[in-house]
Parts: structure tokens; sequence; C-alpha cells
């Protein structure tokens, strides 16, 4: 089975999406194959969103009774403004190289919304990719020198011109769910 997801590390609800993914892969005892495709919500030039009270009140109401609902921690970040992602969207091409896409996105995903963590600089992001056994001098460099930035910056477009609403968007062997499942049943219904 393949799995694509269209996602943006700073969206709580691919967070809490790709968890709940996640619990029902283990339950079903499922490997996938996984292709994450990048939608960057702030994108260069555009304004990188502020952390707010009135964002905070509507994370708690929308996201943490969602989160808790499922049995899943969920923060909310203070990372002020909120970071831009096409750096650790960057980092994924090493992690892919050796194998470690998954364990590289959930790992990015953990940071941000777990641990309160600026996934927007590098050394936030090669103590990730260290921490997953991917060479850290390799991996560094590549986000130094922008080694991707060509690349991710054209699938990024290539991504804005799919027909999809909403973060995150699975596709299930390039099949588009109609909405993404917001509880483990859901996801358990849809692996059967």
């Amino acid at each position: 089975m393949k799995i694509t997801i269209i996602l943006d590390f700073i969206c709580p609800y691919c967070f809490v999406g790709e968890k709940i993914l996640e619990k029902a892969l283990k339950e079903k005892n499922i490997t996938s194959e996984f292709k994450f495709l990048p939608y960057e919500l702030s994108p260069e030039p555009k304004p990188q969103a502020v952390v707010n009270e009135a964002g905070k009140a509507y994370f708690q109401k929308n996201i943490v009774e969602w989160a808790e609902s499922e049995n899943i921690l969920i923060n909310f970040p203070t990372v002020n403004p909120k970071p831009r992602t096409a750096l650790a969207f960057e980092g994924l091409y090493t992690a892919e190289k050796y194998n470690k896409g998954i364990e590289y996105i959930r790992a990015v995903l953990d940071a941000y919304w777990i641990s309160n963590k600026n996934i927007g600089s590098i050394e936030v992001l090669t103590e990730i990719a260290k921490n997953l056994n991917i060479p850290e001098n390799e991996f560094s460099e590549a986000l130094n020198s922008r080694k991707f930035k060509e690349e991710h910056y054209k699938l990024n477009l290539e991504v804005s011109d799919y027909d999809f609403d909403v973060v995150p968007t699975f596709y299930i062997d390039e099949v588009q769910l109609d909405n993404f499942p917001r509880r483990i049943e859901k996801w358990l219904e849809i692996l059967n």
C-alpha cells in the first residue's frame, strides 16, 4: 500500500491526522510506502503567521479536544512568528536517501507540536537528523548550501496545482480520499 500525504509541518491538522493514521497502521499491522508532498502555508515572500491569543483559543477548542479524544498529545507552539517550513522539507530529501522519510516527517512534526522547537532552524533540523542516524554533516551541508532549494520549490508549485481543499490530504494507492479521516475507526475501515 502506498500512502501519499500533502501536508505542512506547522499545520496542527496534519500532525494529529498523521498520528491517527500511524495508530491505525500499527493496529492493522500494515507497513506502507509513504510519499510526502509539501504545501507550505507561509512560503516566501508571504508574511509569516504570528502566534496570538485568538489562535490559541481556536487551537484549544478545535485541536486539543480532538487530539485528546484520540489519545494524542499536542501542545500549542509558541515559536513566534511561526517557522517557515521550506528547510524542513528540503531536509526530507536527505532523509529519504537513507530510507528515513517517515521517521523524519514524524520527528519534525513532534519537534514542533510536542517539544515547541523552531523547525525553521538548521540546527534544530540537524539535531533531528542526527537522532535518526542520518549523517549529520551531509544533512547540515545540504541545508546550508540549499542543495534541494530548487527541487523543493518546483515540487511545492506542482502541488499547488493539485485538486485539493485542505491539508492534510491523503491518497491511498494514488486515489485521493474525499475527506481526511479524523477518527481511528474511520482509518480502520479504509484500511480493510
